[in-house]
Formats: C-alpha cells, sequence, structure tokens
C-alpha cells in the first residue's frame, strides 16, 4: 500500500496541503508536539522491483523523489523541492501521467487523477510541446479529489502549479545524452526568461539513474498495453461504443460503453470503474484514451476544450519599498495588506523576498529597504492599481519603487 494509515490521514487535512504547496498562510509548523518527529513516506511500485519513493518532511518543508531499482543498491535521488536549495526538475508532464496511468492499473487506491498528481506534479518540469489544453483538467480534478472544494473551474492550485514549472521560452531542450537517455538542460536562455532549470537530469550528470528511470517508464508502458490485451475488448460493439466515445461530446455515451465491456466481460476492472463509477469526468476520460489506443492528452482536449491557462497571462514585478525610519513592522504589514488585496481580487499574490541593512560605524545595523516579490495575472493595469492604493494606503507611494522582476528590470511607474 503506498499510502499508509499515517499518510493517508495527513492528505486528508487542509493544512498539510497548505504546507506541501507551500502556501503564503499554511501554519506555523508546531515544533513542541508530536509532529516534529513524524516521517511521512509514500512508494509507488510499478512492478518488476520499480518504484517511485517520496518522503515528505513537512515541518522543514523539504520533499525528496527517489528511484528504488533492484540494480541500485539504495533508492537513487532524483530531485527535491524545498524553498532554498530546490532540484525538482524530474520529469515530463507526458511521462507523470503516464506513470499515473499505470500506478492506477496497478493499484485502485490510486485513482487518476489523484494523489499521484497532487502529490508527484512538483517534480515536472513544463516546455514547449506541454499544452494546457490537455493538461489543466487532469490536474483541476486531482486537486479536487484530495482537496474538495465547492467552486468549480481553475483551481488556484493548478495555476499556482503551472506558473512555478512553466519553462516554456526559456530555452529548455530536451536530447539524448551519450547514455542514449533522454536528458535536459537549459540552452540560450532569453534574458525575460523568468526561471532557471534546476535538474540532476542534464546530459553531464553523474548523479541521475538514467537506466533505472528509463526501464522505470518502459514498465509502465507495458502496463497500460497489458491493461488492453483482452481479445473480446475488439467485440464490434465496444468499438462502437468507443468510437462514439472518442468525439468531442464523447462523455454522453460512456454509460453505453460500460454497457458494452460489461457484456463482453472485457475491460480491466480499474479501467471499468474510471468509466461507471468516475470521481470525475477527467478519469472517465484517460480510461476511454487507453481502451481507444488514443495519444495521452489527446482526447482531454476535446472534452474539456480550451484551458482558462492558455490565455493566461502572469507579471513578475519587484517592489522595493523603503524602510528607514520607519516602524519595525510597516514593511510587513503593507505587503501582508498587499497580498490580501490581490487575493481577494484574484490578481495574483505579494510576498517579501529579501532585505537590505546598512552598517553603521558602531557596528549596528540599520534597515534600509524591504524587497517583495509580487504577481499579477491576466489584468496588469487593474493589478498596478491595486498596488497603488495599497502604498498610498500606507503612506509608501513616495518612496517605493515598482519594477519588472526579469531583465531588463524596466521601472513602472505607480499610478
Amino acid at each position: 500500500m503506498p499510502l499508509d494509515d499515517a499518510l493517508m490521514a495527513r492528505l486528508d487535512q487542509a493544512e498539510f496541503w497548505a504546507a506541501y504547496l507551500f502556501e503564503d498562510d499554511a501554519p506555523e509548523p508546531d515544533l513542541d508536539g508530536e509532529e516534529d518527529e513524524e516521517s511521512l513516506k509514500a512508494e509507488f511500485h510499478v512492478g518488476g522491483g520499480l518504484a517511485l519513493v517520496l518522503d515528505l518532511d513537512v515541518n522543514n518543508g523539504y520533499f525528496n523523489l527517489a528511484l528504488s531499482a533492484p540494480e541500485l543498491p539504495e533508492p537513487a535521488d532524483l530531485g527535491w523541492d524545498d524553498q532554498a536549495h530546490f532540484h525538482p526538475h524530474v520529469m515530463r508532464w507526458s511521462e507523470l501521467d503516464l506513470l499515473a496511468r499505470a500506478l492506477a492499473l496497478q493499484d485502485p487506491q490510486l485513482r487518476h487523477p489523484g494523489p499521484v498528481l497532487a502529490l508527484l506534479a512538483r517534480f515536472v518540469v513544463l516546455d514547449e510541446p506541454d499544452d494546457p489544453d490537455a493538461i489543466t483538467p487532469l490536474m483541476d480534478a486531482a486537486f479536487r479529489v484530495m482537496r474538495p472544494s465547492p467552486l468549480d473551474g481553475l483551481r488556484p492550485e493548478t495555476r499556482g502549479w503551472f506558473e512555478l514549472r512553466d519553462l516554456r521560452g526559456s530555452g529548455l531542450c530536451w536530447r539524448a545524452g551519450d547514455n542514449g537517455h533522454l536528458a535536459v538542460e537549459q540552452l540560450d536562455r532569453p534574458y525575460s526568461a523568468p526561471r532557471d532549470l534546476y535538474s540532476l537530469r542534464t546530459p553531464d550528470s553523474d548523479d541521475f539513474p538514467f537506466t533505472a528511470w528509463a526501464a522505470l517508464l518502459d514498465r509502465a508502458r507495458r502496463v497500460l498495453a497489458t491493461a488492453t490485451t483482452d481479445a473480446s475488448l475488439h467485440d464490434p460493439a465496444i468499438r462502437a461504443a468507443l468510437s462514439r466515445c472518442t468525439t468531442g461530446e464523447g462523455r454522453t455515451h460512456v454509460a453505453s460503453l460500460v454497457e458494452a465491456l460489461r457484456t463482453a466481460d472485457a475491460a480491466h476492472p480499474v479501467l471499468l470503474r474510471a468509466l461507471a463509477e468516475p470521481v470525475s469526468r477527467a478519469e472517465s476520460c484517460w480510461a476511454v484514451e487507453v481502451l481507444a489506443g488514443l495519444p495521452q492528452g489527446s482526447l482531454v482536449k476535446r472534452w474539456f476544450g480550451p484551458s482558462p491557462l492558455a490565455a493566461g497571462r502572469s507579471w513578475e514585478l519587484s517592489l522595493t519599498l523603503a524602510t528607514e525610519s520607519r516602524p519595525a513592522d510597516h514593511d510587513r504589514i503593507l505587503t501582508s495588506d498587499l497580498n490580501d488585496t490581490l487575493k481577494q481580487a484574484g490578481l495574483g499574490r505579494a510576498e517579501i523576498a529579501g532585505e537590505m541593512a546598512r552598517q553603521e560605524a558602531d557596528g549596528t545595523y540599520v534597515s534600509v529597504s524591504t524587497s517583495v516579490d509580487v504577481l499579477i495575472r491576466d489584468d496588469l493595469s487593474h493589478g498596478l492599481s491595486l498596488i497603488s492604493q495599497i502604498l498610498r494606503r500606507h503612506n509608501a507611494a513616495d518612496t517605493a519603487e515598482l519594477r519588472y522582476g526579469s531583465s531588463p528590470y524596466d521601472l513602472i511607474p505607480v499610478p
């Protein structure tokens, strides 16, 4: 069982996800309680002795992904994520989706989309081939399963994850290294690219277990292929029902496919459950893709249409607040007010990134300024207007400096 009772109990707690996703309103850990000695681990086995091992140190905000394989004396690190020295860029979206499908077929507890995507998506790196139309519905469904909410539409977790892992336009290049295995590197990074690549899976890496990783993916592909080998799946009634399900309105024909599969007693039980008793429409969708032999994500795009992320834009800004001769908590109060205002408007967030101080002749330090990272989504002019309102509310408009967060770091006039 990959998710033991202790981890399952934590997955049901809102504060776990707030901490795991590095949300700014995550509760401070109670280091005086019993949780400070708690160690959580999930092992995702695809068979053949191959497994992903996720270690979760929630209190310290450190999450490590490793790979266990018969030829490895101990699990080999694939990547890790924290808020300091992270190396989270382990796999492509298509690889995670493949693994999640195979794991769902191996273990009914791991419904897809569900815990595998919600837990392991932080180790994905997105680049040009990754289509938000094919990705968004699955990630939305995964977070909706793990963090139930009455709200429909784009999940904030999905958008936050996508923005953080989106390296499209940053010079990312996937190529086979000298060992013949796929690796990633960042070439000719544009000045405007907001993020760097942090990965062990580079062509010259001696640390990434390339051979074992390739075996893991190959095993996952075989699991999916084996799930559709029953000759009864070629029954004309099943093929006709599948054909209807693979159209844009295919979701309305799933019941007839279920009936045909039950009559022929042909489908893998996990695939049949995904069609007959889905926890989300996305679960039925990937099951139809597998049964019809469609490329990953191709039917998702037909069933769900354009993703809100496809047309979404975001701007990373840097706000410098003068702190000299100000109350000690002035910058934090202002930043908190700005963050709350942007979040309530659905426009973004703000958080303190660092502070500058000047050393006096007597050796003491005087705070000079605080740097605040600001994210504005979709409507820059409205976001700038709110920033202006908050700065004026705290009497900081005349001394604050606002710039774009990437080169050439142009100054932005405060309205």
